[in-house]
Order: C-alpha cells, then sequence, then structure tokens
C-alpha cells in the first residue's frame, strides 16, 4: 500500500495517555492535532502536558512551545484532514473504540495509517469491521511513555508487513523501540506483568508474604537483573537449564498450578545441551569464557545497586502502608 507522507498526526482522545503521546510526538517534530469528545480535557491538555513537556526540554521556554504546537479540535472530521497516522488513544472500552475505527476507516483515505494504544484488547476484535485492516496496527506505549523507550507494536492478522515496519521505523524517530509481536492476550508486556501480578495477589491472599516483603524481594533481586539483561539472558548468565527444569518441575509438582508447567521449549534446551553461559550456548550463543562474562556480570549489577543506593529511590517514592 501507498503511504500517507505529511508529519501531522491526530491523536484521538485526551486522557492521560493521550495527552503524554501527543506532547511527545510535538517534541520530535511532529505537527500534533489533539481531538476528544469532552471539550474539557482539550481545554485543559496545556497544563496537563507542561509537567510533561518540562521532562523533555531543555528549559520552560522550550517546554511552553513543545505544549504551544499541539493544536486541540474538538471536531472529530477537522482533526483527522490530514493527517497520516490517527493514533487512538481513548478509554479501554471495546464497543468504543470498535465505533471510532468503522468511522476512521469511513473517513480516512487509504494511505493514512489507523493506530491503536489499547494494552489489551486484540486488533483483530478492534477492527473487525474494518473494510481496510491492513493499515491497522497496534502502537502500545508503556506508561510513561515518554520515558520507557520500549513501545509495542501489535501486527493483527491483516495488517500489512509494510505497516509494520513503517511503525518501527516511525517510534525509531522518537527515539523509542519497536517490539514487534503477533496480537495474543495481553501482547508481550502486560501478559509478562500480569502473569507475576496474579502470583503475587495470591501469595498476599494465602498470607504467603506482606507487599513491603515482596516488593523488598524484586527491587533487591529480580528487578535490577532483569533491568540489565531481560529474563532469558538472565537465566542464560545465572543459572543452567537442567537447574531450571528441575525448580519448575518441583514447583508445579508442589503447587499443582498449571501456570509452573515449563513447556516443551525448556526441555528441548535441556536435551540439546544448550544449558546457557557455563556451555557457552543456551537462549543466546556466548562467545566470551564463563569466568569472564562472570565478572562483567557481578560489575554490571554492583555498578547498579551503587546508583540505586545513591538515588534513594525507595525512599523518595516510599509510600504509607495500608
Amino acid at each position: 500500500m501507498v503511504l500517507h507522507e505529511s508529519k501531522r498526526i491526530t491523536v484521538v482522545g485526551a486522557g492521560f495517555m493521550g495527552c503524554v503521546i501527543a506532547t511527545m510526538y510535538s517534541n520530535y517534530g511532529y505537527e500534533v492535532v489533539l481531538n476528544d469528545v469532552k471539550e474539557d480535557l482539550l481545554n485543559t491538555y496545556a497544563a496537563r502536558a507542561l509537567p510533561i513537556a518540562a521532562g523533555l526540554a531543555r528549559s520552560a521556554e522550550e517546554a511552553r512551545a513543545i505544549v504551544g504546537r499541539v493544536t486541540t479540535e474538538v471536531d472529530f472530521a477537522k482533526a483527522v484532514d490530514g493527517a497520516s497516522l490517527v493514533h487512538e488513544t481513548i478509554h479501554e472500552n471495546l464497543d468504543a473504540k470498535r465505533e471510532l475505527f468503522n468511522r476512521l476507516d469511513a473517513l480516512c483515505v487509504p494511505e493514512v495509517i489507523l493506530a491503536t494504544n489499547t494494552s489489551s484488547f486484540l486488533l483483530s476484535d478492534i477492527c473487525k469491521d474494518v473494510h481496510r485492516a491492513e493499515r491497522t496496527v497496534g502502537i502500545h506505549y508503556v506508561t510513561p511513555a515518554h520515558v520507557i523507550k520500549t513501545v509495542e507494536i501489535i501486527k493483527g492478522p491483516k495488517t500489512s508487513d509494510e505497516v509494520v515496519q513503517w511503525a518501527k521505523a516511525f517510534v525509531h524517530t522518537l527515539n523509542h523501540v519497536g517490539i514487534v509481536c503477533e496480537e495474543r492476550p495481553g501482547f508481550i508486556v502486560n501478559r509478562l506483568q500480569f502473569a507475576m501480578l496474579t502470583e503475587i495477589y495470591r501469595m498476599i491472599h494465602e498470607g504467603y508474604a506482606v507487599p513491603d516483603d515482596i516488593d523488598e524481594a524484586v527491587r533487591g533481586s529480580l528487578g535490577p537483573r532483569l533491568a540489565l539483561w531481560g529474563p532469558l539472558m538472565c537465566e542464560d548468565l545465572v543459572a543452567s537449564k537442567s537447574t531450571m527444569l528441575a525448580v519448575t518441575d518441583y514447583l508445579g509438582g508442589e503447587t499443582g498450578q498449571a501456570s509452573f508447567d515449563p513447556s516443551a521449549v525448556l526441555r528441548e534446551l535441556v536435551s540439546a545441551d544448550r544449558q546457557g553461559a557455563t556451555h557457552g550456548k543456551g537462549w543466546y550463543n556466548w562467545k566470551r569464557p564463563y569466568p569472564e562474562l562472570v565478572e562483567e556480570r557481578d560489575r554490571q549489577l554492583a555498578d547498579l545497586f551503587e546508583w540505586l543506593e545513591q538515588r534513594k529511590s525507595v525512599e523518595s517514592l516510599r509510600a504509607v502502608k495500608c
């Protein structure tokens, strides 16, 4: 398909995410129109956006300029006219999103890309009645969108490869990184996040541990390692696949929970002797000797813990216990 070449973007939905996304697009030089049916949200956009822009700008004057470049428009047809991308950021209501995409499909010329920031709904459900579904895509930012660089690019069953590649290139212009995934419930980030959270909810319900101790456990162990390397590279660096298989099998047997089933993929790695960094191959192929990897691994962790301690991050944000 031929894509629209203008630098005009329309953000539909002026709530929390729409406010952040419109401001971010403006910061990176795009002509932004912000639309909402609620005029009060449009009228308060500048006041809500200024703290966001301040985090992106080098001065108060520049922050005001970023916000000032965003045009607010309550008229839907006027708002989307001339846009190359229309990015939907309305509340998480499937019927409302379907209605909106049907209107966009009828109103926008075929070259316009239609994106959704949904964090939960499948693109095929949102766009089930859209006639030109090849131009629909998920561009899902993680809060706070202007700070967190990872963006999920969701490919629906009818989304064209050209649109997916355009979306990846587009978020790159925002100094973000697009990760592509086929549509699945929860995509990547929320699927992982809620798998962890539902287990945490269960722990609290069963009196297994209190919230503060759970947070401390993650802050002091899992969190820093995951921040540096992600879960699979981390596994390669800290444990053998045989150990991971033994632990998951034990947890599955003791708890009876299917969520601890390691699935065939881990067993295949063990069978292939892809044990991780100790063996030079696991999820990744490792070129450096294992002692060198351990030394570098530990240095990176020590540096991160030192930085966290200097920042006093927990103390500055600590809430009152319930």
